[in-house]
């Protein structure tokens, strides 16, 4: 039997309020286990529990990463997160305080830099697919506090990254007195580490007023190249817990996101020249921020096609395959009604999103009877669409109608500029 939570009196002071709201909103939301929490999330459940047990202020990332899988209003929360905290200091002597364990942001202490490449790890699949072979990029080193720490690999992207900008914001605020502008430029200074040709980094670098977007480093930090590519040497390595401005992105080595385990090729453009991997902060370019070029680059993705056929490996199944032009990540979506009962309630529903070293980009699609209710004779309107990562979709797309004998129709289904976005928009979401 699941042990009860410690009572909290929400008149015993502003952390045992704030804690007595988070858990109003987990029973609103139907009261699921903090293990459950954890499967959305991204954090371990005891460390969700610990943000509603009212002995300590939660971090920033903890608190939306809960209020999001709870489906609460993550700006509401971001406010009162910050109204929290600055009671708190208000509260508090001019001293440090006595727990450290309060403190935002992780151990400066920057990582050593990688010495050797790091082994393949497989993109996120749908179920019962082979693993797409996916390369991925993390410094390893410190990690951030006990209460930071993510619990793995979650089935969803994590509600960290989407709500990475909201984090940003804060950290801004409360990091800005410790921000120290960056001596080292593009290339290396000297004094670098000769065996490794780095320079680490023990103080964030400025955040210029012309940053397109921001980003937080995390993990043991970030390492800084170059060219888009991690066969290219470390410039230096940035610590962990700074907000980075970024002027843009272009488009390299596919690199599996450290969080979500999806894999990504976008690389993020400092100001002064140097590159980081998309999959190792947390942020994402603005809507309709388009990829610009950098030395060592790669051309996006041209042309997809998409071909589907019956599962020969079991009964019950459709196999999509999808081949074309530059082509590293694609995302698979069908266009269905949730209840087979009320067939005008149709809408895009994503299948899975894969990366692989070359095409054909295939996914088995084991059908049910949502997708397919029984004696069904209609025909499903199947995409493929080409993806930067999770979350970036791009306009290259195929469209085909799935017929219940596993076939499909010889030409492209014509969608309108509304089905259009809604369809790249979901295969390319974080499984």
């Amino acid at each position: 039997m699941a042990r009860h939570e410690r009572p909290v009196d929400p008149t015993a002071g502003p952390l045992s309020s704030f804690a007595h709201e988070l858990r109003k909103l987990r029973v609103e939301a139907g009261n699921p286990t903090y293990r459950r929490l954890a499967e959305v999330a991204g954090y371990s459940a005891s460390t969700l529990s610990a943000a509603a047990s009212g002995m300590r202020q939660p971090s920033l990332d903890v608190l939306l990463a809960y209020v999001g899988a709870c489906g609460g209003d993550t700006a509401h929360w971001r406010q009162r997160w910050l109204e929290l905290d600055e009671e708190l200091r208000s509260a508090s002597s001019a001293s440090a305080p006595a727990d450290p364990a309060r403190a935002e942001t992780p151990d400066p202490t920057p990582a050593e830099p990688l010495a050797t490449p790091l082994a393949e790890s497989p993109s996120a699949v749908t179920a019962g697919d082979p693993a797409a072979p996916a390369t991925g990029e993390s410094t390893g080193g410190v990690a951030g506090p006990a209460h930071d720490r993510s619990a793995g690999p979650p089935r969803h992207r994590k509600l960290r990254r989407r709500l990475a900008l909201a984090a940003v914001a804060v950290a801004g605020l409360a990091g800005t007195a410790a921000v120290v502008p960056m001596t080292q430029l593009r290339w290396p200074a000297s004094g670098a580490t000769a065996a490794a040709g780095t320079t680490t980094t023990t103080a964030c670098p400025a955040t210029t007023v012309d940053a397109a977007f921001t980003a937080v480093t995390y993990g043991g930090g970030v390492h800084v190249r170059s060219e888009p590519r991690r066969d290219q040497g470390i410039l230096y390595t940035i610590p962990p817990g700074c907000v980075v401005g970024l002027t843009g992105y272009c488009l390299g080595e596919r690199i599996t996101d450290s969080t979500s385990q999806t894999p990504d090729i976008r690389w993020f453009t400092l100001a002064d020249g140097g590159l980081i991997a998309s999959g190792v902060v947390h942020g994402n370019p603005p809507t309709g921020l388009e990829p610009s070029r950098c030395r060592g680059d790669r051309p996006g993705p041209a042309t997809i096609a998409l071909a589907i056929a019956p599962d020969v490996t079991g009964p019950g199944g459709w196999r999509l395959s999808a081949t074309g032009t530059h082509l590293e990540i694609v995302g698979f979506a069908a266009y269905y009604a949730d209840d087979p009962a009320l067939p005008a309630e149709r809408r895009w529903h994503q299948i899975g999103l894969t990366g692989m070293a070359a095409p054909p980009f295939d996914l088995v699609w084991k059908l049910d009877s949502l997708s397919v209710p029984p004696g069904s004779t209609a025909e499903i309107p199947v995409a493929a669409v080409a993806c930067l990562g999770g979350g970036a979709p791009t306009d290259v797309l195929d469209v085909r109608a799935a017929r219940p004998d596993g076939s499909s129709t010889a030409k492209a289904l014509p969608l309108t500029a509304d089905q259009r976005l809604a369809a790249r928009r979901t295969a390319c979401l974080y499984p």
